[in-house]
């Protein structure tokens, strides 16, 4: 039935430069990108706005875009938070130092009681993230 979850990143206007972040802060690659320009929509405040990116983060594939139209509120009032599964203890450490970079740490990296790694943080770009490596048994 459900193939695949995509987590589709909302931004006002940053989006190259959030795109640039994190590729860097998730070692991902950049697979597609599009501005309201290239497309041909008029809809945007900006043509160069980002209308369609893609980034890569080993076989996981998020989308981004930017909102066209300088306006806050479709950004407001989320309750999502986008969970990253962590296959080591060294890559969650380096994702959480990049991400919580001018962000707000919820919760400090540190060691749970269910027997993980785990961190909540909302980054400078207002994205939720909850961040996890699950010990070896």
């Amino acid at each position: 039935m459900l193939k695949s979850t995509v987590p589709y990143l909302f931004f006002n206007g940053q989006c190259k430069d959030a795109l640039a972040f994190y590729s860097k802060a998730l070692n991902g690659e950049i697979k597609a990108t599009m501005t309201y320009g290239e497309a041909n929509e008029s809809v945007a405040d900006d043509p160069n706005r980002v209308i369609h990116a893609q980034l890569d983060v080993d076989g996981n594939l998020f989308m981004l875009l930017d909102i066209p139209k300088d306006d806050d509120t479709m950004l407001q009032d989320r309750n999502v938070y986008i969970v990253l599964e962590f296959d080591s203890e060294t890559a969650i450490e380096e994702v959480y130092e990049q991400l919580k970079d001018e962000g707000d740490v919820q919760m400090e990296l540190d060691t749970m009681f269910w027997g993980a790694k785990y961190a909540k943080l909302v980054d400078k770009y207002d994205i939720g993230w909850d961040l996890s490596y699950t010990f070896p048994q």
